[in-house]
């Protein structure tokens, strides 16, 4: 195909042909009709050529742009941010926990505590799993560890769970207790209506600190920190909190409550000669010395599992009116209508000195105060111990046991 510049030259000689030929006189219509003819095809064929060539032209183009796209400079390298993996083991998901929320909450505490104590493993782990960290470059406690003793506390301690507990923002701390209450009188028509007060007495609480310190071996493999740490966690739980009722019901010296229920005379006592000799009526008496002082007290049982379903049961079943069913299925955990709590901070059937407490009746949350000064603190030991290739866990809070209102509670002890 030609060009259209070449067309264009051809198709403007022959218009000027055509031109000359209709100024002669001597012209015929054919000569004019042939150039005219001609014309009009140099002009198809020049259209033609010219929609070729922008056809050619584009596609030219395009062309060069995929060109130009296919071939990039080679551009900086963009710094990424390294991906953190999960570096707890699989097979840690795999493994059965008692105490804490799942296998992986456990490992997490452990290697906490293996990190106080130097590891440095430990601490890459702590920061991969993003634990946090303060300004010395060392951990906080990891919540699972902190809600793990947290709740076997709430789940072992009857104090805990059934005294009044109070926050505590310094050592000491007062507590106000209603010491009288208004008196009601029977004014006559138009006559004054006699005067009385509401007085108030202030209970003071002093914390003290309470502590437990396991051992464990720094050869503590990813295998078997699982497992320990329910150990540790169960072990240092169970042992605060049979601490905590024992300087409720019966006193410590030189612990958080000296005295307890069992040495507050102002308790009403009920007395037995031995555990054998406990009866009926001394449950009775018992629950009717406090007389329900308080409209609304949920008054229960503290006793000991082996007092309750050893000699108490023994009591209930001698009783009679029981059915096959009764023996074979045994007793609700109730007794005379109020419901029973179990706590091994009692001597149970095995009391035998005078002064022993065996049960203990009444609403806890009213006679009771539980003050809170400081939550449960961790602390590793790495030297104590370096000679056995041992750490120990030492575990400590701030806490605060009295006796406010001995008058909603009664109690049985051996003369």
């Amino acid at each position: 195909m030609r060009k259209p510049s070449e067309i264009r030259a051809e198709l403007s000689e022959a218009s000027n042909d055509l031109v000359a030929l209709s100024e002669m006189e001597s012209v015929t219509l054919e000569q004019i009709q042939a150039a005219k003819d001609k014309c009009d095809a140099l002009e198809a064929e020049f259209n033609q050529a010219e929609e070729f060539e922008t056809i050619r032209a584009g596609v030219v183009a395009r062309n060069q742009e995929l060109q130009a796209a296919s071939v990039q400079p080679p551009s900086e390298p963009v710094e990424t941010p390294m991906e953190v993996k999960n570096v707890i083991p699989s097979k840690i998901s795999n493994m059965r926990v008692k105490n804490f929320a799942s296998a992986e909450d456990a490992y997490v505490a452990g290697q906490y505590l293996a990190h106080l104590g130097g590891d440095q493993r430990a601490g890459e782990i702590l920061a991969a799993q993003s634990v946090g960290t303060d300004d010395k470059g060392g951990f906080t406690v990891p919540d699972p560890l902190s809600n793990a003793l947290i709740n076997l506390l709430e789940d072992y301690g009857v104090a805990r769970q059934y005294c009044r507990r109070v926050v505590m923002s310094a050592l000491t701390w007062s507590v106000p207790k209603v010491a009288a209450h208004a008196a009601v009188s029977y004014p006559d028509e138009a006559a004054a209506i006699g005067e009385t007060d509401v007085t108030f007495s202030q209970v003071l609480l002093t914390a003290k600190k309470i502590a437990a310190l396991v051992k464990m071996s720094t050869e503590v493999t990813e295998d078997s920190i699982v497992s320990i740490m329910d150990t540790v966690v169960q072990s240092l739980a169970y042992s605060i909190a049979i601490a905590e009722d024992q300087n409720l019901f019966n006193g410590v010296a030189g612990g958080i409550n000296a005295v307890g229920i069992k040495g507050d005379a102002s308790v009403a006592d009920t007395n037995v000669a031995s555990v054998a000799a406990l009866a009926l009526e001394d449950l009775t008496a018992c629950s009717v010395s406090i007389g329900n002082p308080i409209v609304g007290a949920r008054n229960a049982w503290y006793v000991n599992p082996t007092l309750y379903h050893g000699p108490v049961r023994d009591l209930l079943n001698a009783a009679g009116g029981n059915t096959i069913a009764d023996l074979e299925g045994g007793q609700r955990p109730t007794l005379l209508g109020y419901p029973v709590v179990f706590t091994n901070a009692l001597p149970g059937a095995s009391a035998s000195a005078s002064g022993d407490l065996l049960a203990v009746f009444g609403d806890l949350s009213l006679g009771c105060y539980f003050g809170d000064r400081r939550s449960v603190t961790f602390k590793m030991l790495n030297e104590l111990y370096a000679e056995n290739d041992q750490v120990g866990v030492q575990v400590t809070e701030r806490i605060a046991l009295d006796v406010v209102n001995p008058e909603v509670l009664g109690k049985i002890t051996l003369t």
